[in-house]
């Protein structure tokens, strides 16, 4: 299920493609510029693998080239079996949810980005220094 949430989600179609464009050049599929001519550069490797990647998704989904790309993304690049491994840990764990009576370090950058669109006297910068100020002092009390 993981691997589906996964597809569906995020920008896992681009990583594929990036990563098909290696396979695609050590299997051969992109042919490398012909001697005496000059090197192909970055950009036409890059639209030869991407429409080697679209013709191969669209007439034949199943290619072994286009399997091992998803598999090397999954594996590689996101680390599936780690994430799946935390994923089951925070599974394990009970949430203990907590209503703090001030600013917590974690909250204090979330508390400023929502009070950039309010109304005021002070410039923006002048309200996040006094309330990080007095977030420090009420920390030190604390300490």
């Amino acid at each position: 299920h993981m691997s589906e949430d996964l597809r569906d989600g995020g920008n896992l179609g681009e990583m594929v493609r990036r990563q098909f464009r290696g396979i695609a050049g050590v299997a051969g599929l992109l042919t490398p510029s012909l001697p005496g001519q000059a090197a192909r550069s970055l950009r036409q490797v890059q639209a030869s693998s991407g429409l080697l990647y679209d013709v191969l998704r669209r007439y034949d989904p199943d290619h072994l080239l286009l399997a091992q790309a998803e598999r090397e993304v999954f594996e590689l690049q996101l680390e599936a079996p780690r994430l799946l491994a935390a994923l089951h840990d925070c599974q394990r764990r009970e949430l203990a949810l907590c209503e703090p009576r001030a600013l917590t370090p974690l909250s204090f950058p979330l508390w400023t980005e929502s009070m950039r669109g309010q109304l005021s006297t002070e410039t923006w910068q002048a309200r996040v220094r006094r309330a990080a100020q007095q977030l420090e002092k009420r920390y030190e009390r604390l300490a």
